[in-house]
């Protein structure tokens, strides 16, 4: 098996893979034989734990939507053989291989809504990629049933292809030994809230931006893991923008935090909700699909336009830990894996289905 990740570089879905990777190739089922890593961000200097892998980096010299374009459409021979291709990138390649797509990307799913924006055209043009290639796939899989759905009825052609393997925490907070049950201090101070996110349009960090400066909130530290120089809401001294963090930094946030404030609009999954179920502490989201997928109704919730609805939601928050209340998530956790070997035997177990219905 070879496994393509050369255009996995934002730091979610990279950390993902970091614990996804080692579980793969530790699998007996099926061997990896090659690896080609992305030339930037935290999978560039991905060593095989066995030894036993080829690893290349794919090196870009071109804008990235052009060298995708490029790689997708018309050099994949390079990747194709008679063994079966993993693709954790969003995008199929021109390939006759046995080949199975792991889908992140939200964006791939057609909009209901046309924007004049660069950012609209460039992944216009990977939905475009994907619809040529779709017919190369044999099997797609995405994390939750909604983005199943949601893929399904932008490319119908790939319906009864698409497989919802969902995924744990990743190792670093597996291993951490944090579980909490009340809050870190126990009198009725203001709330130590994190919204870890990078500084993308669709996080929605400038709903912050458009909280009515004059009123009085129960908040002491808004982290947000944006540079400074991108901080949605500086007049307000409680939003603490601290740059991208560690693992080791996320996990002391996580053992203090009253709480986790998720903003985003889109997603295809949530990691930092599981995140936040994992470690056990509060979670404030939008009323929005994949959010109510995860958090069921132990979350609280907002209107993703309203700035009001938000600071209700905090407020509400404060209230009931002030009473004494703690989220209890185990039920919502019993659907998520313990480890990432069972996800990647369910990977695995995909591909080998999907390989012989396609050489058949």
């Amino acid at each position: 098996m070879k496994l393509h990740l050369t255009n996995v570089t934002g730091a979610g879905a990279s950390q993902l893979l970091l614990s996804l990777l080692p579980a793969i190739e530790q699998n007996i089922n099926l061997k990896t034989k090659k690896i080609y890593l992305p030339n930037k961000g935290l999978l560039q200097n991905y060593k095989s734990i066995n030894g036993l892998s080829e690893v290349y980096v794919y090196n870009r010299f071109l804008p990235n939507i052009v060298s995708r374009l490029i790689e997708c459409m018309f050099l994949s021979k390079k990747f194709d053989d008679q063994s079966p291709l993993l693709v954790l990138g969003d995008i199929p390649l021109r390939v006759k291989c046995p080949q199975t797509v792991f889908v992140q990307q939200s964006h791939l799913i057609k909009p209901n809504i046309f924007r004049w924006k660069l950012s609209y055209f460039k992944y216009m043009i990977a939905r475009l990629i994907f619809r040529l290639n779709s017919s190369r796939v044999s099997s797609f899989i995405v994390q939750s049933n909604i983005m199943k759905e949601r893929l399904e009825t932008s490319y119908p052609s790939i319906k009864g292809k698409v497989h919802v393997v969902s995924q744990p925490v990743p190792n670093w907070l597996l291993n951490s030994g944090i579980k909490r049950v009340k809050r870190s201090i126990n009198d009725k101070s203001n709330l130590k809230l994190i919204y870890p996110s990078s500084d993308y349009s669709h996080k929605n960090h400038k709903l912050l931006s458009k909280i009515n400066p004059n009123g009085d909130y129960p908040i002491s530290d808004l982290i947000l893991t944006l540079d400074k120089n991108s901080n949605p809401a500086p007049h307000f001294p409680w939003v603490k923008c601290v740059g991208f963090l560690s693992s080791e930094e996320l996990k002391k946030i996580y053992s203090i935090v009253d709480g986790l404030i998720f903003l985003s609009i889109e997603e295809s999954y949530g990691f930092p909700l599981v995140e936040a179920m994992f470690v056990g502490i509060p979670i404030i989201c939008p009323d929005l699909p994949y959010a109510r997928n995860l958090c069921g109704d132990k979350a609280i919730y907002f209107d993703s336009d309203s700035p009001e609805s938000l600071m209700l939601a905090i407020k509400k928050l404060k209230k009931m830990l002030d009473s004494g209340w703690w989220p209890s998530w185990d039920s919502q956790m019993q659907s998520i894996p313990s480890n990432w070997k069972i996800t990647a035997a369910q990977i695995i177990e995909i591909i080998l289905s999907s390989s012989k219905i396609n050489n058949n």
